[in-house]
């Protein structure tokens, strides 16, 4: 069995939407030489309650510590610093299936047959409020734009 029906047989369906969403948004796999993977997101402060909202929602499927506050020195962002807030997760076999999928040795690539599998309004939406973008001209919505 490939890593992709691993996945789809033995983990929550709803699980793998939120998180397929999340890797095209603002999730990844963290990769460290003689660590197992783990998973983590972060987002601006503005956006702390869907951070909370995305963490609440996957504390009930995955080994998650609640969010932190961290605050970020860089001289290119006006004031000098960013503030956000981000999720890592512990430890667990469902990541290293995750990093097979998504990762070609240390760079995230896009899993399409996987992705393809899982493309649902939930994953969809999850991917939107991460990293989409409503583009109006006036009032009149003109497209959707979605980032990865």
């Amino acid at each position: 069995m490939n890593h992709t029906d691993i996945l789809l047989c033995n983990y929550d369906h709803k699980l793998l939407e939120m998180l397929t969403g999340k890797l095209l948004g603002d999730g990844n796999i963290t990769i460290q030489k003689n660590r197992k993977p783990r998973f983590r997101f972060g987002h601006s402060i503005k956006d702390r309650d869907w951070c909370v909202h995305c963490y609440q929602k996957l504390a009930g499927f995955l080994p998650l510590n609640p969010p932190k506050y961290r605050r970020v020195i860089d001289s290119r962002i006006k004031g000098g610093f960013s503030e956000l807030y981000y999720v890592q997760s512990k430890t667990d076999p469902i990541f290293a299936h995750l990093k097979e999928i998504w990762y070609n040795n240390t760079v995230k690539v896009i899993p399409k047959e996987f992705v393809e599998k899982l493309m649902t309004p939930l994953s969809l939406a999850w991917w939107y409020q991460d990293d989409g973008h409503l583009k109006m001209k006036g009032n009149i919505p003109q497209k959707i734009i979605l980032s990865t």
